[in-house]
């Protein structure tokens, strides 16, 4: 019974930490592409929302690099 509970936490363990990464590759992807958006829009006439984008992303970049450091290193 008790080597059944424990093939249970490894595999929740296991699975949390394929999330985790999951997670995390979405997250920059994500920022990439507004980062990609938003220097597209400075490009054309929407320079104001183009810099909106491009602060949030870097913002957004900062945030992902703090949770890394504190889950992953």
């Amino acid at each position: 019974m008790d080597t059944d509970q424990s093939f249970t936490a490894s595999l929740f363990e296991i699975l949390y930490w394929i999330s985790m990464i999951a997670m995390s590759l979405v997250l920059i992807a994500i920022t990439a592409a507004l980062f990609a958006i938003g220097i597209k829009f400075i490009k054309t006439s929407r320079k104001v929302l183009g810099g909106g984008s491009i602060l949030f992303s870097i913002i957004a970049a900062a945030m992902i690099v703090l949770m890394i450091q504190k889950q992953f290193l």
